[in-house]
């Protein structure tokens, strides 16, 4: 017998493990994954995302490492990337784009940072709809 999973948990799951591409990250999970997990991990929200199959907004979180395990490096770009993402949803897009360079001197790598610097620079030229809530849609898989 072959046997399938269904249903919107899957499909959203589904849909960040392609999204990891997007964000240059390796592991996203929902909020109620982050939730069911309690301190026993180190996370940072990256983004408010619609994915394609739904339309309610679901914040994303970027799993880090096991709690008390991040270093200096690390727990630097997690607050300047948290500081961004607040300006970024605000419109406030220089502050933001200042938050993200500082989350990129500490790690230059970070693939969320170099995703919303780009976003940002999209919106400067063509600002999002007036009625625009910081959400992200994917709409590919």
């Amino acid at each position: 017998m072959s046997f399938t999973v269904m249903g919107d948990t899957v499909n959203f799951a589904s849909r960040l493990e392609g999204a990891n591409k997007i964000y240059g990250t390796r592991c996203l999970a929902s909020e109620n994954t982050i939730a069911a997990a309690g301190p026993t991990i180190e996370t940072r929200e990256i983004d408010r995302v619609v994915v394609a199959g739904q339309t309610s907004p679901n914040a994303v979180f970027e799993i880090m490492g096991r709690n008390g395990e991040l270093t200096g490096a690390l727990s630097l770009m997690r607050t300047k990337y948290s500081e961004g993402l607040s300006a970024y949803r605000e419109r406030r897009w220089e502050e933001a784009n200042q938050a993200f360079d500082a989350a990129l001197q500490a790690v230059p790598s970070d693939g969320p940072s170099l995703t919303l610097k780009a976003r940002i620079k999209t919106f400067q030229a063509s600002p999002p709809p007036d009625d625009w809530n910081g959400t992200w849609r994917l709409d590919n898989k």
